[in-house]
């Protein structure tokens, strides 16, 4: 090796030398770099100096605040508009495949008369709908006055009905409510009456299932009364579009969101909101209500279904076993159709056209304007309207008495309150 190129080895430095001197203040034990930059501990040992990003804490702590305060406004309007149920009774009825279904019973006020009424509610709502702790608002509640007894059913998923037996899954179809949730309401009522049939009342998605459920389950349907259920889809309409918008936003978050912007609500009216009700035609106070006690989640099992009708047009089962529209002619029990002029879901010719397949006796009324009513319904507001119980539910009322049959013998007493709760 030539001579400029050797290295001097363990040759000590003399004392003083640059190399051997330490800066003041500074611990050669403590800290020190090696060849790459890296900083070694004590000992040699390689270590990694690591930088607290000072927004990091700041940022956690905004989180932190920000999900208590959606959490405390969540629950606050929740209790605040909260509006606890009036039935004398609730049962459960078990499905085959092991949902417990709530049914709020009504007893007749009034001459009992027969045969009992299963009310069931539409999409995206729950019993509430159609038997509101408000009574006027509660169809119930005025059948039951007329000598009625009324089942409010919540479908699997709704409710009282919201828990899931274990396994099941959470994307239960419109086949499964026919196949599965009727048959089971349907033979808790005859346990509880000994009535074998039932007048159905159902409201937009009840009233369709209905309409199947009278060919399906033929035997056990006396009648039936549809409000703003439209049996033929056209994709001009609102219905398209909302589905779509629940896809996106609001299947599993529907409840959610119509808490977190009851405070709100009902003081404006964005084009949104006036898909599925005439916001002008309800009370401010009680729309605010509904929307914290009526309002729930949606399947996304329903929503494909119903997706695949409005793309089709058809009304059918997802297996093609049963085409409920087909079976409409020949349906033999009395029906009456109800359809809301301003309804955007259901426009009249929709269910007018329902009407007109029908194979039993069929009778069609429209409310609206034209029709002598206070204004122009929409799609909830058939139920929830300013005047609706005077409007709606008497002209239901009526129909009803003239296709049931009065029952001799003493009125049946509602229960005291709090009691004869199944549970």
């Amino acid at each position: 090796m030539p001579f400029h190129q050797r290295r001097v080895r363990d040759r000590p430095e003399p004392a003083g030398s640059r190399r051997d001197a330490t800066p003041p203040g500074h611990d050669p034990d403590l800290r020190s770099d090696d060849c790459n930059g890296r900083a070694t501990a004590a000992g040699g040992a390689p270590g990694y100096s690591r930088a607290v990003n000072p927004f990091l804490f700041p940022l956690l702590l905004g989180l932190m605040l920000f999900a208590l305060a959606v959490w405390a406004h969540y629950a606050f309007w929740s209790r605040f508009f909260f509006v606890p149920t009036t039935e004398d009774e609730l049962l459960f009825a078990v499905t085959a495949d092991g949902w417990r279904l709530g049914l709020a019973r009504r007893r007749p006020r009034g001459p009992p008369r027969g045969p009992p009424i299963l009310l069931v509610h539409g999409l995206a709502a729950n019993r509430a709908s159609l038997d509101f702790g408000m009574e006027r608002w509660s169809l119930s509640a005025h059948l039951a006055a007329a000598g009625f007894d009324c089942f409010a059913l919540d479908l699997r998923g709704h409710g009282s009905s919201r828990r899931r037996p274990p396994g099941a899954s959470r994307a239960w179809t419109f086949d499964d409510y026919v196949r599965l949730d009727v048959p089971a309401a349907l033979d808790a009522i005859r346990a509880a009456t000994g009535s074998s049939r039932v007048v159905w009342v159902g409201h937009s998605q009840g009233g369709l299932i209905g309409l199947a459920a009278c060919s399906v389950h033929r035997d056990r349907i006396a009648g039936i009364v549809t409000l703003g259920s439209p049996a033929f889809f056209n994709p001009k309409y609102a219905l398209p579009k909302l589905v779509s918008l629940a896809f996106v936003l609001a299947s599993r978050m529907n409840r959610f969101w119509a808490r977190m912007l009851v405070p709100v609500s009902g003081y404006w009216h964005p084009p949104v909101s006036e898909i599925a009700i005439n916001t002008r035609n309800v009370a401010g106070y009680l729309y605010r209500r509904l929307l914290v006690n009526v309002v729930e989640n949606v399947s996304t099992g329903v929503l494909r279904q119903l997706g695949w009708w409005i793309a089709n047009d058809a009304f059918a089962s997802l297996d093609r076993r049963d085409d409920y529209r087909a079976a409409l002619a020949r349906c033999p029990q009395p029906a009456l159709f109800v359809a809301a002029a301003a309804d955007k879901l259901a426009p009249p010719d929709t269910v007018a056209r329902a009407a007109r397949v029908w194979g039993g006796e069929t009778t069609f009324v429209l409310i609206g304007r034209t029709t002598s009513a206070c204004c122009d319904y929409g799609h909830s507001d058939l139920i929830f309207g300013r005047r609706a119980p005077e409007e709606v539910f008497e002209r239901i009322r009526d129909w009803l008495v003239a296709h049931s049959t009065a029952h001799p013998g003493t009125v049946v007493p509602s229960l005291p309150a709090g009691a004869g709760h199944a549970r």
